[in-house]
């Protein structure tokens, strides 16, 4: 997926919206979760089976989301970025195309998930940070 960076360059240089969406359909045209979870399965070539089980989420619960039926919590969203293997500019899009807010790095919880992220740690090992620092965890489903 292009950056956002990326995309405004290439708008500036493409002669007409039509040509650009054409060029760019994959990286604009997120209709929410479940289209963007199936990119993202598809794109990194990952099991539905092990985004859920990495992400903490039962895969009944997972699936409704993944159809529609559910609409994830925000924590839940940032569970799935670990199961999807988001790095941070993935994980700041995939929640704002969501309709929540981004990881935020004034804010304290924020900043240990952004640091995971960073240094790819997976979910397990967040949670073991934030439970010494006696910061509320990510669960499993809500």
């Amino acid at each position: 997926m292009k950056s956002t960076e990326d995309l405004w360059d290439e708008m500036i240089k493409t002669d007409t919206v039509e040509e650009f969406i054409e060029n760019n359909r994959e990286s604009i045209n997120f209709k929410g979760v479940p289209e963007l979870m199936r990119y993202y399965i598809k794109s990194k070539k990952l099991k539905n089976k092990t985004v859920f089980d990495e992400a903490n989420i039962s895969r009944t619960y997972g699936q409704q989301i993944l159809s529609g039926r559910k609409k994830p919590s925000r924590d839940v969203l940032i569970q799935l970025c670990f199961g999807l293997h988001l790095n941070l500019e993935e994980t700041q899009h995939f929640l704002k195309v969501c309709g929540q807010q981004g990881l935020y790095m004034r804010e304290n919880r924020d900043l240990y998930v952004i640091y995971a992220i960073k240094n790819k740690k997976s979910l397990t090992e967040l949670n073991i940070d934030l439970e010494n620092k006696g910061i509320e965890l990510f669960g499993s489903e809500k």
